[in-house]
């Protein structure tokens, strides 16, 4: 083949098409057709690198995409998951060059064991546990679940995302994630009897006030649950919580067989246990035979008119919480709890 030929044939269609079709053409090696193009400086043009650049992005998706591998979540897997976004976990769409999102979340040593557990609930889904991070693979799965939480990367509660949180096991990770058994006391002189006034609170302080009545509204309706929103200074300013014995007692059971497993969370999953670490402060305060129990609205006995009519001219002569307490066999938080009522029911006192 004739040499002249040849070096025209490279400058025409070197620069703008791949060197092993030029090579073929022309019966040559690849090295041979860029020594050629190298020694007539010959290069590539921009639109053809361009092209290639692309064609490489291309080919390096499909190869990516190639070897995700399956992730298929069960349901009870996926209300683990729900539960958890709506606590400590997030969805991060990871470094600029990343193509899907991953799920995350941080946790301190204490709870080290509930995150192990939540791990071995989640088998087979390409979770793992390194350092202080339950994590995830970058999966399509994450991306499409991102889309549906996240508004200009900040979570967002609609009736959409929760439609599909429906199984105890949600509600047990949202609590154990983001939750507390709160007790608090009222002792009773008279019977020497320390009350333990059980609560349920549900720290959502990262959604709005109008997404946590969206979010209460959901879990009272499918859970039976009454939870209510309350005001607070951080964050959000509001959060999830149930005030009586009998709302908590019902949650608790809602989730008991889903917790049996986790020993560690028994402070937040049981009044017994929660209460039995308490013991030792409530006995150094009010002394080694106090009685503890927990309160319930049944135990609270009916004013008799003969108590309200002390009550009320005790009151008007200036006595105290305390004592009209003592005289009428009340606790003083029933008193002052009596007096609030009467004040904004019968507008007397």
């Amino acid at each position: 083949m004739d040499k002249q030929y040849i070096v025209n044939y490279v400058k025409n269609h070197f620069p703008t098409q791949s060197t092993q079709s030029v090579a073929d053409h022309l019966q040559l090696s690849v090295s041979q057709i860029r020594t050629i193009a190298k020694n007539h400086k010959i290069k590539k043009c921009k639109i053809y690198k361009n092209k290639l650049k692309n064609q490489l992005v291309i080919n390096r998706k499909k190869w990516y995409e190639g070897n995700i591998p399956e992730l298929n979540m069960s349901f009870s897997q996926e209300q683990i998951l729900l539960g958890s976004l709506l606590g400590d976990g997030y969805i991060s769409e990871g470094a600029a060059r990343s193509i899907n999102c991953y799920y995350q979340e941080h946790f301190g040593e204490k709870q080290r064991r509930y995150r192990e557990w939540k791990l071995s609930q989640l088998n087979d889904t390409h979770f793992s546990i390194k350092g202080n991070y339950l994590r995830s693979i970058s999966h399509p799965y994450f991306t499409k679940l991102h889309a549906q939480l996240y508004q200009n990367k900040i979570k967002t509660l609609t009736p959409s995302f929760l439609e599909k949180c429906t199984h105890p096991l949600f509600l047990t990770t949202l609590y154990l994630d983001d939750g507390s058994l709160i007790i608090s006391y009222q002792y009773n002189k008279n019977t020497h009897t320390v009350y333990c006034h059980p609560s349920i609170v549900i720290y959502t302080l990262n959604v709005t006030r109008e997404e946590n009545n969206l979010l209460a509204t959901h879990i009272n309706k499918t859970f039976q649950t009454n939870f209510v929103v309350s005001g607070h200074p951080d964050g959000h300013k509001t959060l999830l919580k149930l005030n009586k014995e009998s709302e908590v007692t019902h949650f608790l059971e809602t989730i008991n067989a889903y917790v049996k497993d986790i020993p560690s969370m028994q402070y937040k999953t049981s009044l017994k246990k929660n209460i039995a670490e308490k013991t030792e402060h409530i006995q150094e305060r009010y002394g080694k035979d106090v009685k503890i129990r927990i309160s319930s609205s049944n135990r609270k006995r009916h004013y008799s008119e003969e108590d309200i009519a002390v009550l009320i001219q005790m009151k008007k002569d200036g006595a105290t919480d305390q004592m009209i307490a003592d005289r009428i066999g009340r606790s003083y938080w029933s008193v002052v709890d009596k007096i609030r009522q009467l004040k904004r029911i019968q507008h007397i006192i």
